[in-house]
């Protein structure tokens, strides 16, 4: 019964990391946060790529729970270490934001 309880919060941490990765998505597409400096260009691709990089390791991570009934550990090890990543990229987003506004 608690690989079930541990399941459902993983699911429900990793359905949060996907609207992150998506809120982050759409940030770094849009046009306000263009780079003007060829180290911020290089910084916002590095960035792009990250996240196609955890949004593909996310729906394969949802994909596995949701098809199976048991949380195996290093599953768990897994998700732990994604939600890990999503924050450090969340981090790195809001540096590169204020790097982009300062250059503006």
């Amino acid at each position: 019964m608690e690989n079930v309880q541990d399941k459902s919060k993983c699911l429900g941490k990793l359905e949060r990391c996907y609207n992150i990765l998506q809120h982050i998505r759409t940030k770094i597409d849009s046009y306000l946060y263009e780079p003007s400096t060829c180290a911020l260009f290089e910084t916002k691709e590095y960035l792009k790529q990250k996240i196609d990089k955890l949004i593909a390791a996310n729906e394969s991570l949802l994909n596995y729970l949701r098809g199976t009934n048991e949380l195996l550990p290093d599953q768990f090890k897994d998700v732990n270490y994604h939600i890990q990543e999503t924050f450090e990229l969340e981090d790195d987003f809001t540096d590169y934001t204020l790097k982009s506004s300062k250059n503006s």
